[in-house]
């Protein structure tokens, strides 16, 4: 697990973030941050694999969590407030035990509480950060994160079928059909580079410039990817294996 976490900081440059803090507390920081991921992505797992959700095995992984922010720091009310994102994203998830698709929802909203662990751990930083060092603020990585969060779906359309997810993607695909879910994609994509663009357009600050140059990078990716994927598609269609849709069909 440690070496997916370390794929997805180098990936969403949270060492570029981390580079920002005092190294009195940079190390420290980092390994605290780490295990917060790692509490995450257990919380994660357990929703992925399990249809009927326990109220104690979630407070179990939730007690977790706050450990490893009490020890970065954070009270308790202090780490209600940081976490509120990941719980809104959390009943998004079981809302699919019902039938609730995340298609109901503008795929910027939908986006935005699906990268809630990577700006936690963005907000978390900052926090660490003294304010005369501080050249951006979290929300200068909106449409970085929401791009980013796209590939991931698009990356991982196919192991997604395994498992009870909400990769977006995987349902526009068996709710309207791979061209027009690839379609859809690659216009939500532009725009979000073009609304990149009209945010740092008349910025000077270098720090701006170089995320809204790797929101540039990562949106041609994304798209190449896009393609290469939807191409894999339309040669050997997704199957429902053991996924959400196997479990929709088995209630009937």
């Amino acid at each position: 697990m440690k070496d997916k976490i370390q794929e997805l900081f180098e990936y969403r440059k949270i060492p570029f973030l981390l580079s920002q803090v005092n190294k009195k507390d940079r190390k420290s920081l980092g390994k605290g941050l780490i295990r917060l991921q790692e509490d995450i992505y257990i919380l994660d797992r357990y929703l992925e694999s399990n249809w009927v959700l326990k109220s104690k095995k979630l407070d179990k992984y939730w007690r977790k969590i706050f450990k490893t922010l009490s020890k970065l720091g954070f009270n308790a009310t202090v780490s209600e407030n940081l976490v509120g994102h990941i719980r809104k994203y959390q009943l998004h998830e079981s809302q699919l035990r019902d039938g609730r698709m995340p298609t109901r929802l503008s795929e910027e909203y939908y986006y935005y509480y699906k990268s809630c662990d990577v700006r936690l751990m963005r907000a978390i930083i900052s926090e660490y950060t003294d304010d005369s060092k501080k050249s951006f603020e979290v929300s200068d990585w909106r449409y970085f994160d929401l791009i980013t969060e796209i590939n991931d779906d698009v990356e991982d359309i196919f192991e997604d079928q395994e498992t009870i997810n909400g990769n977006l993607f995987n349902i526009l695909i068996h709710e309207q059909g791979l061209d027009q879910a690839s379609n859809q994609f690659y216009n939500i994509l532009t725009e979000f580079y073009d609304a990149s663009n009209d945010r740092f357009r008349l910025t000077k600050n270098n720090y701006k410039l170089q995320i809204m140059k790797w929101t540039a990078e990562y949106y041609f990716d994304t798209v190449e990817l896009l393609n290469k994927n939807t191409k894999k598609i339309s040669k050997k269609p997704l199957t429902d294996n053991a996924g959400l849709y196997h479990y929709i069909e088995e209630l009937g």
